[in-house]
Parts: structure tokens; C-alpha cells; sequence
């Protein structure tokens, strides 16, 4: 039963990896492409509000023109409703006005805001609407929307208005109405929607697969536990890891490429290198989670397949070292004194690559054990043929109800450990013809110890021919 439950509880632990990858990489890729879409929107209407406001300035300069003439030809005029017959004989042959057509309506008022010119129209209540900003006596131009009759969309429009003074005294103004055309729907945007509902659909497939695959698995260790012995059920619990892993592995690929497309996508598709430094950090987050999760799921490879190791000839010594400068700068972050004991030459086959990964766990376990720093003491011994390598700590030491269960696959007293590390580091030793076994020290602290078989030497090989 406790077998079981270990197992369970591996299934578990890659199921809720699985789906939280799933869920942080949809939310921030959505996230993302919201925000982009927002950006580009902004732009374009900040553009077509711009278009029309240069427009509406180049007819209001040429409509003031005139007007300004004719009111510095009445000197005696205290409103632009005493030259109403002027004004309208002025601007009667107006070139601009064929203007109206392409959406902007013109309109004169006097200083109570009463229409002057063009003749009454059907559309003069928005233009008197727009024309209260005259009595600010200040040219001013706003964005405005006006809810057509039933269900229609709201059409959005610029009024501009500029005011007709002399001498401080406000005779009328003038009003321009210019349509803007915001655009409804973008490439971009829709190339977005595009990709977030395939990012969706991808991870509902994953999902799916994953479900399958914990209702299969269960009910495999089930029929495992009762069948084989004890190391077979460990390699049930190994190979089912490794399925679920290599199920993973593929749509965590397709996951990295989506990413990286869409950071470039985001980068051809706009001109705010804010939002693009932005962008480029969140797409950095999952790229980083992602390749955290890959290894991951490579050490549950690694513990599921045959340990193969490719054996040739190395120093222990040199091995144990080069994996002690891995953590120098951990070393110094941690305020981990290390006491280095050398034995001498250790000639040694090995696949110093796998035994390095072995040195590193053991490392990084003692550093992580002493919380408030302390001393790792590292020391290598050579006798009967045999070269031992003893890691001691001054940490809090291991529990005596957890110190036989360190070497188990899944289990692991940090929260945030899936319990993969030691017992990987078991089974290449193990490979090697070695030991590695655990214990606390009568002062305190925690000890490991790593016996490996000596190389003999070219005269020892002689001597036993």
C-alpha cells in the first residue's frame, strides 16, 4: 500500500505539473496577445484622429480667412448675425464644401449659437450639439459618438470648433463635424484570436491525453503491485513516469515554438518598443519554465530507461572538484565554508559525466540543509582497493523516520522536490560497482558517502595475469 500511494502520488505530481504549464503558458499568451491588440488599436485610431484633425485645421483655416475678412470690413458689427447676408454670399461659392460628401458637415453660428450658414439640414442638432464648445472661446476638437436611431452601432466623430472674436468680444464661430472611420477588425487582431484558440485547442487535447494516461497508469501499478516483487514495481513506477513524460515532452515543444512565433509576431507587428520589451520578458519567463519542466521531465527519462554509461578512465579527485566549482558562487550566497580533503590519485572508470550529476546532487543537498550557512567538509580516501568520498554538513541532520526511505524514487522532504535526485544518484552508482549511503553524524549534520571501485594500475593488471 505504501508503494501505492508513492506511485500516486508521482502521477499526481506530473499530472498537476502538466496542467499548471498548461494553464500559466494560456493565461500569459493570452495576456500577451490582449495587450497587443489593445496597443495596436490605440495607435490606429490615434492615427485616424490625427488625419481628420489636420484636415478639419486646413478647412478651418481657409473659412476663417473669409469670415475674418468680412468682419474687418463692418468694424460697427457686434455679431456675425448682422453680416449673415455677407457671410452667406462669401462662402456660397466654397470650394470645400464638396467636403461634405466625404463625411465632415460645416456649420456658422452667431455668438447666441444660432445657425448663419449652410441652410437648415437634418443634421444640424449634432452640429448645434458640438457647437456649445464655441462659447469656451477657445478652438478645441473632440472625439464624440453619436448612437444612431434602433440598434446601430455608435458612429464616432470629431467635432472642432473655433470661435470668431474681436477685440475680446465673441461674435459667433464655427463648427466642423468630421466622421471617423475606426477600423472593426484588424489582420492583427484576428491572427491573434487565431493563435489563442489553437494554443486552447492544444492544451484541451494535452488534457485529455493526460487524463487517459492517469486512468490507464493507475490501474497498471494496480495490476503491477500484485504481480512482481519489489524492484519490478519500481520499474513499473519508472516506465509509467516516462510515458507520461514523453507525452508531455512533444506539446512542451509546440508550446516553445507558439511562443517563440508569437515574439516575433509581436515584434514585425508593432512600433512600441515598450510593449516589445515587455512582450519579450514575459516570452523569457516561458521560456525558462518551460526548459525548467524539460529537465524535469529528462530526469524522469533518466530514471525509467537502463543506466548506460559510456566508462572511460578519470581521476575521482578530478571529477569531485570540477563538480565542487559548479557551486562556488553558491558557496558564497549561502555562506557554505567548504573543507576540501584530498586523498590523492584515485584512478577510477567511470562515465565522469554521471558521476558528476551524483557529486552535484549531494552538493546541492548539504548547501540547501544549512539554512544559516555553515561547513560542507568534502574528503576523499583511498584503501582496499576502493576510493571513498565522504560529504559532511552542519546542517540540522535527517530525520531517523526519513533516513531510510532517502533513496526511494518520489520521495523528497522539500516541498517543491519531486524525490528524483538521490535516487538517481543511487542507481549510477550502483552502475559504477559502488555504494552511496546516508547517515547522521554524532555531532550533528548530515553524512554521505560515495565508495567507488579503484582502476587497477598497469602493474597490478600485469601481476594478476
Amino acid at each position: 500500500m505504501a508503494d501505492g500511494r508513492t506511485a500516486g502520488r508521482a502521477l499526481w505530481a506530473l499530472s498537476a505539473l502538466g496542467v499548471a504549464a498548461i494553464l500559466a503558458t494560456i493565461i500569459l499568451l493570452l495576456g500577451i496577445q490582449h495587450k497587443a491588440v489593445t496597443e495596436q488599436r490605440a495607435l490606429e485610431r490615434e492615427a485616424v484622429v490625427g488625419a481628420a484633425e489636420e484636415r478639419c485645421s486646413l478647412l478651418q483655416s481657409v473659412l476663417v480667412g473669409r469670415i475674418d475678412q468680412t468682419v474687418t470690413n463692418h468694424p460697427e458689427a457686434r455679431s456675425l448675425l448682422q453680416l449673415a447676408d455677407e457671410v452667406r454670399s462669401d462662402l456660397a461659392d466654397f470650394s470645400m464644401l464638396k467636403e461634405a460628401g466625404q463625411g465632415i458637415q460645416l456649420l456658422v453660428v452667431d455668438e447666441r449659437l444660432q445657425p448663419i450658414w449652410p441652410p437648415a439640414a437634418g443634421n444640424d442638432r449634432e452640429l448645434l450639439s458640438c457647437a456649445q464648445h464655441i462659447l469656451e472661446e477657445r478652438q478645441c476638437s473632440r472625439v464624440l459618438s453619436q448612437n444612431p436611431p434602433g440598434n446601430g452601432r455608435p458612429r464616432p466623430y470629431l467635432c472642432y470648433t473655433c470661435p470668431i472674436r474681436r477685440g475680446g468680444h465673441l461674435l459667433g464661430g464655427i463648427v466642423i463635424q468630421k466622421d471617423l472611420d475606426f477600423p472593426l477588425q484588424d489582420g492583427f487582431a484576428a491572427l491573434n484570436r487565431t493563435m489563442a484558440l489553437t494554443v486552447i485547442l492544444m492544451q484541451a487535447v494535452l488534457l485529455l491525453a493526460l487524463g487517459a494516461i492517469a486512468c490507464s497508469a493507475r490501474k497498471a501499478i494496480a495490476a503491477a503491485e500484485r504481480r512482481i516483487a519489489e524492484e519490478e514495481r519500481l520499474a513499473a513506477i519508472g516506465n509509467l513516469a516516462a510515458g507520461v513524460a514523453h507525452e508531455i515532452r512533444n506539446p512542451l515543444n509546440t508550446i516553445a515554438l507558439t511562443a517563440r512565433y508569437l515574439e516575433r509576431l509581436i515584434g514585425r507587428s508593432t512600433l512600441d518598443a515598450e510593449l516589445r520589451a515587455e512582450a519579450n520578458k514575459s516570452f523569457e519567463i516561458v521560456a525558462g519554465e518551460l526548459g525548467r519542466l524539460t529537465r524535469t521531465l529528462d530526469d524522469f527519462v533518466v530514471l525509467a530507461k537502463p543506466t548506460d554509461l559510456a566508462l572511460r578512465d578519470c581521476d575521482a579527485e578530478q571529477v569531485l572538484d570540477d563538480a565542487l566549482a559548479l557551486f562556488a558562487r553558491e558557496f558564497d550566497e549561502a555562506g557554505v565554508r567548504l573543507a576540501r580533503t584530498r586523498a590523492g590519485a584515485a584512478p577510477i572508470a567511470c562515465d565522469p559525466d554521471r558521476l558528476g550529476q551524483v557529486f552535484a546532487n549531494i552538493i546541492r543537498n548539504s548547501i540547501q540543509a544549512m539554512h544559516d550557512g555553515g561547513t560542507l567538509s568534502v574528503t576523499t580516501e583511498v584503501a582496499d582497493g576502493r576510493v571513498r568520498a565522504a560529504f559532511a554538513d552542519t546542517g540540522p541532520g535527517i530525520s531517523p523516520t526519513n533516513l531510510h526511505r532517502l533513496f526511494e524514487p518520489y520521495f523528497s522532504t522539500k516541498r517543491s522536490g519531486l524525490g528524483l535526485g538521490l535516487s538517481l544518484s543511487l542507481r549510477i552508482v550502483k552502475a559504477h560497482g559502488g555504494t552511496i549511503e546516508a547517515a547522521n553524524q554524532p555531532s550533528g549534520g548530515a553524512l554521505f558517502t560515495v565508495t567507488l571501485p579503484i582502476r587497477p594500475t598497469a602493474s597490478e593488471a600485469t601481476h594478476a595475469g
